[in-house]
C-alpha cells in the first residue's frame, strides 16, 4: 500500500497549549487542500483528538499527545506506518513531533457485544496474525512492550509521586507491596517466547468493521515488539470470556498445539488477564497524580463523561469502578493455579 506521508522534523506543539491554540495550528498545517474544518473529538484520557476535514472533502484525524507512561510518539508514528503496510490500518498522511494525521477510517465500530462472539473471536484473531506475522512492515525502530516492566515503573512512580505535584505519594499507595508481589507471580508464569509485532490495546474501541466488512485496528499508542498471546489475553479479557472461549480462540490461533502447549499456553492467558486489568488500575493511579500533564480539567472531565456516563469525572472514581474488575480477574488465576 502507499506510504509516503509528510514527515516533518520541527517541534511545534507545546503542552501549555490551549486546545484552540492547537486546533489553529492544526488548520495552518501544508497538506490540506483549501479551509480545514476542524472538530475535537472526546473520549481519550490522555491525547487530544481531532477530526479533520479539509476543502476537498478529505476526512482526517489528528493525534496530538506526548511521551508518557508506555507511550514513545516516534515509536507511535512507525507503529501506525506499519500497520498500513501490512493492511490493517489507516495511512499515514502527515507527521512532527507530537502531532500526527491519519486518514479516517470509514466504517462501524465494533461493540462491546460482538466482541463476546465466538464468529467475532475468530475474525479478530485472523486479522491479529497479520500484526504478529507482519514484523517486516516494521522499517524503523519502535518500542518493546513487556506489561510486567510498564507496571513496576507505575508503582514506582506511585510510591515516590511527581515532581510536577511535588513528589506527593498515591493516595493508593498501601496497595504497592501488594500489587509488585502479584506482578512478580503472574510474571514467573511466561514461558520463552519469540517476540512478534503486537498492538497491546485490544479493546473493542479500537476495531473498526470497513464497509467490505473487513476488520480494521486503530489507535497505535501501545504498539511495539512483544507478546501475541498478550494481545489475545486481553481481547479475552474485554470479551469476559470462558475457559470454553479462551480454549476456542487458542486452537484458533494456534491450531497444532500439543496437549502441553495448550495447558501452558492457557496459563499464560489467564496470567496476562490478570496482568492487563492490574495494568488499567496501576497506569490509572499513575495518571491521577498528575491527571492535567496535558488536557485540561474541563476536557478530562467531558471526556470521562463520553466514557463513563453517570460516574463522577475524575480518575479516583475510574480507579473504583476497575479495581474489582482486576480483582475477578486475580482470583480467577489464584484458584487455578495459585491455591
Amino acid at each position: 500500500m502507499a506510504d509516503n506521508p509528510v514527515i516533518s522534523e520541527m517541534s511545534v506543539v507545546r503542552r501549555t497549549w490551549s486546545s484552540e491554540q492547537t486546533a489553529d495550528h492544526i488548520r495552518a498545517l501544508p497538506i490540506w487542500s483549501g479551509e480545514a474544518l476542524v472538530e475535537q473529538k472526546f473520549g481519550g484520557l490522555q491525547n487530544r483528538t481531532y477530526f479533520v476535514t479539509d476543502g476537498g472533502g478529505r476526512r482526517s484525524v489528528v493525534r496530538v499527545g506526548f511521551d508518557q507512561y508506555r507511550t514513545r510518539q516516534t515509536s507511535v508514528v512507525e507503529c501506525v506506518r506499519a500497520a498500513h503496510r501490512l493492511g490493517i490500518g489507516p495511512a499515514l498522511r502527515y507527521a512532527e513531533p507530537n502531532l500526527s494525521v491519519t486518514a479516517f477510517q470509514e466504517g462501524a465500530g465494533m461493540t462491546i457485544e460482538q466482541m463476546a462472539d465466538p464468529v467475532i473471536i475468530r475474525k479478530i484473531i485472523d486479522r491479529m496474525k497479520v500484526v504478529h506475522e507482519g514484523t517486516w512492515a516494521v522499517s524503523e525502530t519502535i518500542s518493546y512492550w513487556w506489561p510486567f516492566d510498564t507496571i513496576r515503573r507505575y508503582l514506582n512512580v506511585c510510591e515516590t509521586g511527581k515532581a510536577s505535584t511535588g513528589n506527593v505519594p498515591s493516595a493508593w499507595a498501601d496497595r504497592i507491596p501488594r500489587y509488585r508481589g502479584i506482578v512478580d507471580e503472574l510474571e514467573a508464569a511466561i514461558g520463552p517466547y519469540l517476540p512478534k509485532f503486537t498492538h497491546n490495546d485490544m479493546v473493542f474501541a479500537n476495531m473498526i468493521f470497513r464497509k467490505d466488512g473487513e476488520l480494521m485496528f486503530i489507535d497505535w499508542d501501545g504498539g511495539a515488539y512483544g507478546h501475541p498471546l498478550w494481545d489475545v489475553a486481553e481481547m479475552l479479557m474485554w470479551a469476559e470470556a470462558d475457559e470454553a472461549t479462551a480454549l476456542m480462540a487458542l486452537n484458533h490461533y494456534y491450531p497444532d498445539m500439543t496437549a502441553s502447549q495448550e495447558t501452558q499456553r492457557l496459563k499464560e492467558v489467564y496470567a496476562f488477564q490478570a496482568a492487563a486489568g492490574l495494568r488499567l488500575v496501576t497506569e490509572t493511579m499513575e495518571n491521577e497524580l498528575d491527571p492535567y500533564f496535558f488536557l485540561t480539567p474541563a476536557e478530562m472531565a467531558t471526556s470521562m463523561a463520553l466514557t463513563l456516563p453517570g460516574e463522577k469525572p475524575e480518575l479516583a472514581g475510574l480507579i473504583e469502578l476497575i479495581d474489582p474488575r482486576f480483582e475477578e480477574l486475580w482470583t480467577q488465576y489464584q484458584d487455578r493455579y495459585s491455591r
